[in-house]
């Protein structure tokens, strides 16, 4: 008979069906690094090589919804924001094109975003949400980042938009290893997935997930961080009474 799978087991499996995108955003990072000229000022003329990579990836994997590089301001061209952004749109796949007119009513100010701040804050891998990028690619979305860093100067992010659909389903696969009701949140406390309709994908719970006795109402029986780095938990529910 074999014993039920632990949470730290199950957060480690789920972090291996998200490990792919960070390798991705690894490989946008280096392409990034890469284009940078020698003697001159880096311009968009710099970046043939990015765009193609960065279609290419969104073309070949339907889980992504959008992927690019997000620069600091001033790295590109002495522009204040700059973005080499391709994302799918039904069967096409395209560069996007935001506004950036700070005087603009609309402007998509990314500058002051969870997922851009976080990485320039020195967090090696960040994922936001689930939230709707109501300003951006209208996508229900994850948004997943590391920063890009040349010879300790921060020059932006490497990001992806990720279909929340999509990583649900790879994160409940896991959870089904269990028959008890099991959960993966989100640094902000958002359900990420759960293998029981006892928790609803975006909502956000009264706290964060911890373990403690069955005689708490609010305890888990098991909580273990997924050591992917973003501060996502993977939690076990005690049995529920009858």
């Amino acid at each position: 008979m074999t014993s039920a799978p632990s949470a730290r087991r199950l957060a480690e499996q789920a972090t291996q069906t998200l490990e792919p995108i960070y390798e991705l955003l690894g490989r946008v990072a280096e392409e990034v690094l890469a284009s940078r000229p020698a003697r001159a000022a880096l311009t968009e003329a710099h970046f043939s090589g990015l765009q193609r990579l960065l279609a290419d990836l969104v073309g070949r994997d339907p889980g992504i919804g959008g992927m690019g590089f997000v620069a600091a301001p001033f790295v590109v061209d002495g522009l204040e924001r700059y973005m080499a952004w391709w994302q799918r749109q039904n069967e096409r796949v395209a560069r996007l094109r935001l506004n950036f007119d700070p005087t603009s009513i609309d402007v998509y100010d990314y500058l002051q975003m969870d997922w851009y701040q976080l990485a320039q804050r020195g967090q090696a891998r960040v994922a936001y949400g689930p939230y709707v990028d109501y300003s951006g690619s209208d996508m229900y979305t994850i948004t997943a980042t590391i920063p890009v860093i040349a010879d300790g100067t921060f020059l932006g992010v490497a990001g992806a938009d990720l279909v929340v659909g999509r990583v649900e389903r790879r994160l409940i696969d896991v959870l089904r290893q269990t028959s008890e009701d099991a959960v993966v949140v989100n640094a902000e406390r958002r359900v990420i997935a759960a293998n029981t309709p006892r928790w609803i994908v975006g909502s956000r719970l009264a706290a964060m997930p911890a373990a403690g006795p069955a005689a708490d109402p609010g305890a888990f029986r098991e909580v273990a961080e997924m050591p992917l780095g973003t501060g996502w938990v993977l939690a076990i529910a005690w049995p529920t009474r009858d």
